[in-house]
This record gives C-alpha cells, structure tokens and sequence, in this order.
C-alpha cells in the first residue's frame, strides 16, 4: 500500500512538471525572433522585454548587418523606417522596426543606410564584409523634447533648438 501511495505521488508530480512545461513553452517560443525575408534578404527586427534581447544576442552571429537605434539620453526607440541601398543605388530592403533591433544577412558589398523616426532622418554607408559582420548604432535627440526651446544657459537638461 505505501509503494502504491508513493508511485501515486511521482506520477503526480511528473504530470505537473509536464503541465508546467507545456504552459511555458508558448511563452518562451514567442520571445525567439522569427526571421521574416523581403526581395531575398532575411531580417529580423524586434528586441522589446529582457527575453527577447536575449534571443537576439544569441541570434547575432547569424547575421552580418546589425543595427541598433536608440536616443541620445540612452532609450531604445522602436518604429524606425530603415532603407537599404547597394553601393549602385539599387533597392534592397526597405523596413519598419519592431523595436530597437534590425539584424539583417546581406551579400557582402557597399550600401547606404537610411533610418529616419519621425522627421529626422539619419544616412550611413557600411562595407558588409564576406565574413564576420558589421555593426551600426544610431542614435537621436530624445523624441520627447524634440523642438522645445532652450530659455536660459544654466538650465539642465535644456535640449538646444
């Protein structure tokens, strides 16, 4: 009677570890980003919550053109309009974020990036190596104060017309 009682509680036990792992997996499967692909270029854009910068840094090595965008005062910006152009002015990809993360697999070669938020509109150019990759960051004055008028000298924190 107590072996049967004891192998009752480890059967119980065993099927609440497998409830348990089945209600997280949905969880953890969301946060892997999910490549999508336009004009036979594959991207990823994402990166909102701990989990999901996480699986970016492990998919990292998998792309060879990662950007990251983000304010001047240090928050991630999302919602970014990001073109890529060849080195001939050719069309590759042209995309909006999902977060502050835009890792793309490209052939290696010469492009121009624009990434414009709102009504300010940043231009790069970049060498894609053949191996490794290459890594933009681009930065803007905080959206919020965009516009707002600096009035005195020693105010802190006073963002410059």
């Amino acid at each position: 009677m107590f072996r049967n009682a004891r192998l009752s509680q480890l059967l119980s036990l065993f099927l609440l570890f497998l409830v348990c792992i089945c209600a997280n997996s949905p969880a953890l499967a969301q946060s892997v980003p999910q490549p999508a692909s336009k004009n036979g270029v594959s991207y990823i854009t994402g990166g909102v919550g701990e989990d999901e910068v996480q699986a970016f840094r492990a998919a990292a090595s998998s792309y060879n053109l990662r950007m990251t965008f983000a304010s001047k005062t240090g928050n991630y910006l999302s919602d970014i309009d990001v073109t890529i152009t060849s080195g001939a002015g050719r069309p590759v990809l042209s995309v909006r974020t999902e977060g502050p993360f835009l890792f793309v697999r490209l052939p290696a070669g010469r492009y121009q990036i624009g990434a414009q938020t709102r009504h300010v509109t940043e231009t790069r150019k970049i060498q894609v190596p053949a191996h490794g990759g290459a890594d933009l960051r681009f930065y803007w004055e905080d959206p919020d104060r965009h516009g707002v008028l600096r009035i005195c000298r020693s105010c802190p924190n006073a963002a410059r017309p």
